[in-house]
């Protein structure tokens, strides 16, 4: 079996309020070298991606320009809105693109997924192509979530005020939950004292 074309969404369009200044732009340690924390996220799940999506809001031309050549569709979402709204912005920008597409979704403040877990994720895609397949770690759930495109073009269509999270634990039907020995699955960044490694 070909693997499917997937598209990265890249959620990117909040205020980040706890960090104390635009969270996207801070400045994560990676092993090579300090840079955006907008650009660690894109470049953790770029490796499985043929494309990639970022949803954009608050500071978005600031966002834009630190992502500097890396290419991406954009899509836009107010930095206030709930989360949902974004993940259906970013998904509806990805479908335009290309309706059959696997969608890789990860929130723009998680720097970093182990090579191990993209490679265990996307082998569980080729032989469960009809599920949700979300990384976990001990008992939580994580990133990157891979939705394939039939349910991602339900989403679209369904309102779901409590958020994607409770939506797929209340139809575990549709979900597949891949236990990983990655912590970075679970590890985002809300303050800046999460700017620093463990």
């Amino acid at each position: 079996m070909s693997n499917p074309h997937r598209i990265g969404v890249l959620l990117a369009a909040g205020r980040g309020g706890r960090m104390g200044g635009t969270k996207q732009l801070k400045l994560w340690p990676s092993l090579n070298g300090p840079k955006p924390l907008i650009c660690a996220a894109y470049d953790a799940i770029r490796p499985v991606c043929d494309e990639m999506v970022v949803v954009l809001g608050h500071a978005a031309d600031e966002v834009t320009a630190a992502l500097g050549g890396r290419p991406f569709h954009r899509a836009a979402s107010g930095p206030n809105r709930p989360m949902f709204d974004s993940i259906r912005a970013g998904i509806q920008r990805a479908l335009e693109t290309d309706a059959t597409a696997t969608i890789v979704l990860h929130p723009g403040d998680h720097p970093e997924v182990g090579i191990t877990t993209l490679e265990t994720l996307s082998a569980w895609s080729l032989t469960r192509p009809g599920h949700v397949l979300i990384p976990q770690y001990g008992d939580r759930g994580g990133h990157p979530i891979f939705i394939p495109a039939e349910i991602a073009k339900r989403l679209l269509t369904i309102d779901c005020p409590a958020g994607l999270g409770q939506y797929l634990a209340a139809n575990p039907a549709l979900c597949v939950r891949i236990p990983v020995d990655d912590g970075t699955v679970v590890r985002d960044v809300d303050t800046p004292a999460d700017l620093v490694h463990e």
